[in-house]
Protein backbone atom coordinates (compact mmCIF):
# COMPACT_ATOMS: atom_id res chain seq x y z
CA UNK A 1 0.00 0.00 0.00
CA UNK A 2 1.23 3.34 -1.08
CA UNK A 3 0.65 6.57 0.96
CA UNK A 4 0.99 10.16 0.06
CA UNK A 5 1.33 12.79 2.61
CA UNK A 6 0.00 16.22 1.65
CA UNK A 7 -0.07 19.16 3.71
CA UNK A 8 -3.04 21.64 3.87
CA UNK A 9 -2.69 24.73 4.69
CA UNK A 10 -6.80 25.19 6.04
CA UNK A 11 -8.27 29.11 6.79
CA UNK A 12 -10.78 28.17 9.18
CA UNK A 13 -12.51 30.20 12.03
CA UNK A 14 -11.93 30.19 15.70
CA UNK A 15 -14.87 27.17 15.70
CA UNK A 16 -13.48 25.07 13.21
CA UNK A 17 -16.10 25.94 10.72
CA UNK A 18 -16.61 27.80 7.67
CA UNK A 19 -18.36 31.15 7.56
CA UNK A 20 -18.39 33.96 5.43
CA UNK A 21 -17.44 37.20 6.90
CA UNK A 22 -20.51 39.67 6.59
CA UNK A 23 -20.22 42.93 4.23
CA UNK A 24 -21.85 45.91 4.36
CA UNK A 25 -22.09 49.16 2.09
CA UNK A 26 -22.40 52.74 1.61
CA UNK A 27 -24.63 54.68 2.23
CA UNK A 28 -25.57 52.48 5.35
CA UNK A 29 -28.76 50.91 5.57
CA UNK A 30 -30.80 52.67 8.31
CA UNK A 31 -34.41 53.75 8.59
CA UNK A 32 -33.43 57.74 7.67
CA UNK A 33 -35.47 59.88 8.95
CA UNK A 34 -37.15 62.91 6.98
CA UNK A 35 -35.80 66.18 6.67
CA UNK A 36 -37.59 68.74 8.97
CA UNK A 37 -36.52 72.33 7.73
CA UNK A 38 -39.13 73.60 5.43
CA UNK A 39 -37.31 75.71 2.87
CA UNK A 40 -35.08 72.21 2.34
CA UNK A 41 -38.05 69.98 0.85
CA UNK A 42 -39.31 72.31 -1.69
CA UNK A 43 -38.38 70.06 -3.97
CA UNK A 44 -40.63 67.12 -2.09
CA UNK A 45 -39.68 65.77 1.33
CA UNK A 46 -37.12 63.78 1.85
CA UNK A 47 -35.17 61.30 4.20
CA UNK A 48 -31.55 62.87 4.89
CA UNK A 49 -28.97 62.94 8.32
CA UNK A 50 -25.10 64.26 8.11
CA UNK A 51 -22.43 65.04 10.91
CA UNK A 52 -22.65 61.12 12.28
CA UNK A 53 -20.78 60.13 15.43
CA UNK A 54 -20.06 56.51 16.75
CA UNK A 55 -18.65 55.31 19.80
CA UNK A 56 -18.29 51.59 21.08
CA UNK A 57 -19.89 51.31 24.38
CA UNK A 58 -20.13 47.93 26.99
CA UNK A 59 -20.33 45.80 24.09
CA UNK A 60 -22.79 47.60 21.43
CA UNK A 61 -22.19 50.76 18.96
CA UNK A 62 -23.87 53.33 19.44
CA UNK A 63 -24.83 56.03 16.32
CA UNK A 64 -26.34 59.64 16.48
CA UNK A 65 -26.46 62.54 13.62
CA UNK A 66 -28.35 65.15 12.74
CA UNK A 67 -31.86 65.43 13.29
CA UNK A 68 -33.04 61.81 13.33
CA UNK A 69 -35.08 62.27 16.92
CA UNK A 70 -33.29 59.44 18.52
CA UNK A 71 -30.27 57.05 17.76
CA UNK A 72 -29.27 53.65 16.84
CA UNK A 73 -27.29 50.53 18.42
CA UNK A 74 -25.86 47.70 16.90
CA UNK A 75 -23.42 45.11 17.97
CA UNK A 76 -21.87 44.32 14.74
CA UNK A 77 -22.11 47.86 12.38
CA UNK A 78 -24.69 46.09 10.03
CA UNK A 79 -28.05 45.50 12.44
CA UNK A 80 -29.20 48.56 13.95
CA UNK A 81 -31.97 48.88 16.28
CA UNK A 82 -33.60 52.49 16.50
CA UNK A 83 -34.70 54.07 19.73
CA UNK A 84 -36.83 57.04 19.24
CA UNK A 85 -36.22 60.06 21.42
CA UNK A 86 -36.65 63.86 21.62
CA UNK A 87 -33.52 65.49 23.97
CA UNK A 88 -34.30 68.89 23.40
CA UNK A 89 -36.86 70.32 25.76
CA UNK A 90 -40.35 72.04 24.57
CA UNK A 91 -39.03 75.36 24.84
CA UNK A 92 -36.71 74.94 22.46
CA UNK A 93 -38.31 76.20 19.42
CA UNK A 94 -35.58 75.19 16.70
CA UNK A 95 -36.48 72.95 13.50
CA UNK A 96 -32.95 70.57 14.65
CA UNK A 97 -33.62 67.45 17.07
CA UNK A 98 -29.89 67.12 17.65
CA UNK A 99 -28.08 68.79 14.91
CA UNK A 100 -24.53 68.01 14.70
CA UNK A 101 -24.32 65.88 18.17
CA UNK A 102 -21.39 65.47 20.63
CA UNK A 103 -21.21 61.24 21.39
CA UNK A 104 -18.74 60.26 23.90
CA UNK A 105 -17.97 58.55 26.80
CA UNK A 106 -16.60 59.33 30.29
CA UNK A 107 -15.60 55.87 32.25
CA UNK A 108 -19.25 54.23 32.38
CA UNK A 109 -21.25 57.03 31.08
CA UNK A 110 -22.31 57.93 27.50
CA UNK A 111 -22.59 61.69 27.04
CA UNK A 112 -24.88 63.08 24.21
CA UNK A 113 -25.18 67.13 23.00
CA UNK A 114 -26.34 68.63 20.40
CA UNK A 115 -25.49 71.97 18.64
CA UNK A 116 -26.64 75.65 20.36
CA UNK A 117 -25.60 79.08 19.46
CA UNK A 118 -27.09 79.64 23.18
CA UNK A 119 -26.72 78.48 26.10
CA UNK A 120 -30.28 76.66 27.44
CA UNK A 121 -29.05 73.04 25.91
CA UNK A 122 -28.41 70.10 28.50
CA UNK A 123 -25.94 67.93 28.38
CA UNK A 124 -27.67 64.02 28.74
CA UNK A 125 -26.01 60.90 30.14
CA UNK A 126 -26.94 57.21 30.33
CA UNK A 127 -25.17 53.98 31.76
CA UNK A 128 -28.02 52.19 29.96
CA UNK A 129 -28.38 54.33 26.32
CA UNK A 130 -29.93 50.02 24.88
CA UNK A 131 -32.82 50.91 27.13
CA UNK A 132 -33.71 55.37 26.70
CA UNK A 133 -32.71 55.69 30.21
CA UNK A 134 -31.31 59.22 30.57
CA UNK A 135 -30.80 62.03 32.37
CA UNK A 136 -29.67 65.28 32.55
CA UNK A 137 -26.21 65.84 33.30
CA UNK A 138 -26.17 69.52 32.86
CA UNK A 139 -29.38 71.69 32.04
CA UNK A 140 -27.90 74.38 30.76
CA UNK A 141 -24.79 73.65 29.00
CA UNK A 142 -22.48 77.22 28.91
CA UNK A 143 -20.48 76.42 26.14
CA UNK A 144 -22.89 77.29 23.22
CA UNK A 145 -21.40 75.38 21.10
CA UNK A 146 -22.16 74.77 17.23
CA UNK A 147 -21.19 70.94 16.30
CA UNK A 148 -19.48 69.80 19.43
CA UNK A 149 -17.53 67.28 20.52
CA UNK A 150 -16.85 66.03 24.31
CA UNK A 151 -13.53 64.54 25.05
CA UNK A 152 -12.49 62.65 27.81
CA UNK A 153 -9.00 62.27 27.87
CA UNK A 154 -8.59 58.64 29.87
CA UNK A 155 -5.12 59.02 30.81
CA UNK A 156 -5.30 62.70 32.43
CA UNK A 157 -8.90 62.70 33.81
CA UNK A 158 -9.53 65.57 31.88
CA UNK A 159 -12.87 66.63 29.76
CA UNK A 160 -12.24 69.13 27.02
CA UNK A 161 -14.97 70.50 24.27
CA UNK A 162 -14.28 71.42 20.88
CA UNK A 163 -16.49 73.60 18.68
CA UNK A 164 -16.94 75.58 15.97
CA UNK A 165 -18.82 76.01 12.49
CA UNK A 166 -17.77 79.15 10.13
CA UNK A 167 -16.20 80.47 6.58
CA UNK A 168 -15.39 83.77 9.19
CA UNK A 169 -14.13 81.82 12.61
CA UNK A 170 -11.90 78.67 13.49
CA UNK A 171 -12.40 76.11 15.58
CA UNK A 172 -12.32 76.33 19.45
CA UNK A 173 -11.48 74.26 22.06
CA UNK A 174 -12.23 74.53 25.75
CA UNK A 175 -11.40 72.69 29.31
CA UNK A 176 -14.20 71.42 30.99
CA UNK A 177 -14.43 71.25 34.75
CA UNK A 178 -14.32 67.79 35.44
CA UNK A 179 -16.82 67.52 38.06
CA UNK A 180 -19.46 70.31 36.70
CA UNK A 181 -18.48 70.07 32.91
CA UNK A 182 -18.57 73.86 32.45
CA UNK A 183 -15.85 75.32 30.77
CA UNK A 184 -13.76 75.97 32.80
CA UNK A 185 -11.15 78.80 31.25
CA UNK A 186 -10.57 80.66 28.08
CA UNK A 187 -11.65 78.85 24.88
CA UNK A 188 -9.01 78.42 22.82
CA UNK A 189 -9.12 79.26 18.69
CA UNK A 190 -7.52 75.82 17.92
CA UNK A 191 -7.71 75.81 14.10
CA UNK A 192 -8.48 77.32 10.95
CA UNK A 193 -8.52 76.62 7.62
CA UNK A 194 -5.25 77.75 4.86
CA UNK A 195 -6.75 77.16 1.20
CA UNK A 196 -4.04 79.69 0.14
CA UNK A 197 -1.84 76.29 0.55
CA UNK A 198 -4.32 73.35 0.77
CA UNK A 199 -6.03 72.97 -1.92
CA UNK A 200 -8.92 70.60 -1.17
CA UNK A 201 -9.95 73.22 1.50
CA UNK A 202 -10.81 75.64 -0.97
CA UNK A 203 -14.34 76.24 -1.78
CA UNK A 204 -16.69 74.82 -4.86
CA UNK A 205 -17.46 71.71 -6.13
CA UNK A 206 -13.87 71.72 -8.16
CA UNK A 207 -12.33 73.65 -5.04
CA UNK A 208 -12.24 76.48 -7.89
CA UNK A 209 -14.50 79.04 -5.89
CA UNK A 210 -12.07 82.01 -4.86
CA UNK A 211 -15.08 84.01 -4.19
CA UNK A 212 -16.33 82.50 -0.89
CA UNK A 213 -14.57 81.69 1.92
CA UNK A 214 -14.62 78.02 3.15
CA UNK A 215 -16.54 76.48 5.92
CA UNK A 216 -14.75 74.33 8.85
CA UNK A 217 -16.79 72.32 10.80
CA UNK A 218 -16.97 69.06 12.54
CA UNK A 219 -14.42 68.86 14.89
CA UNK A 220 -13.30 65.86 16.08
CA UNK A 221 -10.65 64.54 18.49
CA UNK A 222 -8.70 61.35 19.11
CA UNK A 223 -5.97 60.55 21.06
CA UNK A 224 -3.75 58.04 19.72
CA UNK A 225 0.12 57.48 21.05
CA UNK A 226 -0.17 60.13 23.05
CA UNK A 227 -0.41 62.43 20.24
CA UNK A 228 -3.82 64.58 19.86
CA UNK A 229 -5.20 64.04 16.47
CA UNK A 230 -7.90 67.15 16.07
CA UNK A 231 -9.92 66.60 12.75
CA UNK A 232 -12.13 69.11 10.91
CA UNK A 233 -14.52 68.96 8.10
CA UNK A 234 -14.20 71.01 4.51
CA UNK A 235 -14.86 73.07 2.36
CA UNK A 236 -18.93 72.44 2.17
CA UNK A 237 -21.07 69.55 2.87
CA UNK A 238 -22.58 69.91 -0.72
CA UNK A 239 -19.82 69.16 -2.50
CA UNK A 240 -18.31 65.90 -3.57
CA UNK A 241 -15.01 66.81 -2.22
CA UNK A 242 -16.03 67.25 1.51
CA UNK A 243 -13.70 65.87 3.26
CA UNK A 244 -11.70 64.93 6.91
CA UNK A 245 -8.70 66.73 7.11
CA UNK A 246 -6.35 66.42 10.53
CA UNK A 247 -3.83 67.91 12.36
CA UNK A 248 -1.67 66.44 15.58
CA UNK A 249 -0.55 68.28 18.65
CA UNK A 250 0.87 66.64 22.33
CA UNK A 251 -1.40 68.70 24.11
CA UNK A 252 -5.04 68.61 24.01
CA UNK A 253 -5.32 72.59 23.34
CA UNK A 254 -2.74 72.71 21.06
CA UNK A 255 -0.52 74.19 19.48
CA UNK A 256 -1.37 71.53 16.30
CA UNK A 257 0.79 70.91 12.99
CA UNK A 258 -1.01 70.03 9.59
CA UNK A 259 -0.49 66.31 9.36
CA UNK A 260 1.44 65.79 6.22
CA UNK A 261 -1.00 62.93 4.45
CA UNK A 262 -4.27 65.18 4.47
CA UNK A 263 -6.95 64.93 3.86
CA UNK A 264 -7.22 61.61 5.37
CA UNK A 265 -10.74 61.05 4.61
CA UNK A 266 -11.37 61.64 1.11
CA UNK A 267 -14.23 60.54 -1.88
CA UNK A 268 -15.03 62.59 -3.97
CA UNK A 269 -16.15 60.09 -6.80
CA UNK A 270 -18.79 57.25 -6.85
CA UNK A 271 -22.46 57.37 -6.01
CA UNK A 272 -21.14 57.61 -2.36
CA UNK A 273 -19.60 60.94 -2.96
CA UNK A 274 -17.77 62.71 -0.07
CA UNK A 275 -16.20 61.89 3.20
CA UNK A 276 -16.20 65.00 5.80
CA UNK A 277 -17.55 65.75 8.68
CA UNK A 278 -17.07 62.79 10.78
CA UNK A 279 -15.50 60.76 13.70
CA UNK A 280 -13.19 57.95 14.36
CA UNK A 281 -13.83 55.23 16.49
CA UNK A 282 -12.51 51.49 17.56
CA UNK A 283 -14.11 48.38 16.86
CA UNK A 284 -14.14 45.18 19.28
CA UNK A 285 -11.34 44.32 18.31
CA UNK A 286 -9.65 47.66 18.54
CA UNK A 287 -9.21 48.53 15.23
CA UNK A 288 -10.22 51.57 13.82
CA UNK A 289 -12.80 53.30 11.59
CA UNK A 290 -14.29 56.49 10.27
CA UNK A 291 -18.12 57.28 9.95
CA UNK A 292 -18.65 60.40 7.57
CA UNK A 293 -21.25 62.37 6.13
CA UNK A 294 -22.15 61.17 2.48
CA UNK A 295 -23.86 63.82 -0.44
CA UNK A 296 -26.72 62.59 -2.68
CA UNK A 297 -28.15 65.49 -3.48
CA UNK A 298 -31.06 64.74 -5.24
CA UNK A 299 -34.07 66.62 -4.28
CA UNK A 300 -31.46 68.98 -2.21
CA UNK A 301 -27.87 69.78 -1.89
CA UNK A 302 -28.18 69.05 1.55
CA UNK A 303 -29.40 65.89 1.22
CA UNK A 304 -27.26 63.53 2.58
CA UNK A 305 -26.09 60.11 4.48
CA UNK A 306 -23.65 57.94 6.48
CA UNK A 307 -20.94 56.64 5.46
CA UNK A 308 -18.30 53.92 6.91
CA UNK A 309 -14.76 53.28 6.42
CA UNK A 310 -11.96 51.39 7.78
CA UNK A 311 -9.10 53.87 9.04
CA UNK A 312 -5.94 53.52 11.43
CA UNK A 313 -2.91 54.82 12.33
CA UNK A 314 0.51 54.11 9.98
CA UNK A 315 4.34 52.88 11.52
CA UNK A 316 4.77 56.48 11.68
CA UNK A 317 1.61 57.61 13.99
CA UNK A 318 -0.36 59.21 10.41
CA UNK A 319 -4.43 58.88 10.92
CA UNK A 320 -5.65 57.43 7.29
CA UNK A 321 -9.12 56.52 5.89
CA UNK A 322 -9.55 53.92 3.23
CA UNK A 323 -12.94 54.75 1.39
CA UNK A 324 -11.76 53.22 -2.05
CA UNK A 325 -14.56 51.09 -3.16
CA UNK A 326 -16.57 52.52 -0.60
CA UNK A 327 -19.92 52.09 -2.61
CA UNK A 328 -19.17 48.35 -2.93
CA UNK A 329 -19.37 45.29 -0.31
CA UNK A 330 -17.01 46.32 2.73
CA UNK A 331 -15.87 43.71 5.50
CA UNK A 332 -17.08 44.26 8.83
CA UNK A 333 -15.54 43.58 11.98
CA UNK A 334 -15.41 39.98 12.78
CA UNK A 335 -13.38 37.39 14.92
CA UNK A 336 -9.96 36.99 14.41
CA UNK A 337 -9.15 34.29 12.28
CA UNK A 338 -6.95 31.44 13.08
CA UNK A 339 -4.42 29.55 10.51
CA UNK A 340 -4.19 26.44 11.26
CA UNK A 341 -1.89 23.55 9.67
CA UNK A 342 -2.78 20.42 9.42
CA UNK A 343 -1.66 16.72 8.00
CA UNK A 344 -3.67 14.48 6.15
CA UNK A 345 -2.84 11.02 5.19
CA UNK A 346 -4.53 10.40 2.08
CA UNK A 347 -4.01 6.01 0.76
CA UNK A 348 -4.99 4.12 -2.27
CA UNK A 349 -4.84 1.22 -3.92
Amino acid sequence: MKYRIALFLLLINSTYGIAQQKTYCNPINIDYGYCPIPNFVTQGKHRATADPVITFFKGEYFLFSTNQWGYWHSKDLLNWKFISRKFLRPEHKVYDELCAPSLSFVNDTLLVVGSTQGKEFPIWMSTNPTKDDWKELVHKSETAAWDPQIFWDKEKDEVYEYYGSSNLYPLYGVKLNRKTFQPEGERIPVLALNDDEHGWERFGEHNDNTFLQPFTEGAFMTKYNNKYYLQYGAPGTEFSGYADGVYVGSNPLGPFEYQSHNPFSYKPGGFARGAGHGATFQDINNQYWHVSTIGICTKNNFERRIGIWPAGFDKDDILYCNTAYGDYPTYLPSEKRVILMKTFRVGCC
